[in-house]
């Protein structure tokens, strides 16, 4: 009797990769995202201006514009934030095939009072560009590669 009710705790404890999915509300609808990916997509994201991304192993990380054009009432600030990749149906990570490479959908979720265009979205779509030939790039900036 005590070795089953051991295996049922086993059985109920959250498994590690299951700690690593999530639910993002974007535009509405929730989507299932992970921050279990390899580790290659994991740190810092940067151009020749001020502005980066930073995703840390932990599901969290930072947002900084190069630009910022906003209301007055939008503190101009680096956004902390949750990010995942979207997962599929079968909790594969979702990707596009591109001429160049991969395309992957990322959502990051603004935590902080500053969040996303002028502190109009709480939850921004973005895309993290893998080239065949080597380097990581952000969709929504013009330069932000990964080093």
């Amino acid at each position: 009797m005590t070795s089953f009710i051991l295996f049922l705790v086993v059985l109920l404890l959250p498994s590690d990769s299951n700690e690593k999915i999530r639910n993002i509300k974007y535009e509405g609808k929730d989507y299932l995202t992970t921050y279990e990916v390899p580790e290659k997509f994991t740190g810092k994201y940067e151009g020749a201006g001020d502005g980066f991304l930073e995703l840390s192993q932990d599901g969290t990380g930072t947002y900084n514009y190069d630009v910022f054009f906003a209301p007055e009432d939008c503190e101009k600030q680096p956004i902390t934030l949750e990010w995942g990749f979207l997962l599929d149906e079968n909790n594969n990570i979702v990707y596009f095939n591109r001429k160049y490479g991969r395309s992957y959908p990322v959502l990051l979720k603004s935590t902080s009072e500053t969040s996303f265009q002028g502190c109009r979205q709480e939850v921004m779509l973005d895309f993290i560009l893998e080239y065949t030939d080597g380097p990581l790039i952000i969709s929504s900036s013009d330069d932000w590669v990964k080093h």
